[in-house]
């Protein structure tokens, strides 16, 4: 909150859009892991028991969270898969 009211000075007259911007900057900043490291984690599972549970191969669990696939182009069905195994929507696995 603190990093918002910061920039209030600059930006108060601006577009809004150059809010989002900077905002969205300051979010991939901020947050580095991605959606799928982040829902797995928080659900305390490791990348081979994600694999288990979803049907997904390891390795790709692997290359999605080290963005090394974007995981807006993947499968539907693969995303079916981790967002029932990690009891999310498939939209939550996205990265915006």
């Amino acid at each position: 909150m603190g990093t918002i009211l910061n920039m209030y000075p600059m930006l108060h007259e601006a577009d809004i859009m150059k809010f989002v911007a900077v905002m969205d900057e300051k979010m991939q900043d901020y947050y580095t892991d991605t959606n799928l490291k982040r829902l797995r984690t928080s659900m305390g599972l490791s990348q081979r028991e994600l694999a288990q549970l979803s049907g997904v191969a390891l390795r790709q669990i692997q290359l999605l969270e080290e963005k090394q696939r974007d995981i807006n182009k993947a499968q539907a069905f693969t995303l079916f898969k981790l967002g029932k195994a990690l009891h999310c929507n498939c939209e939550d696995l996205l990265e915006i």
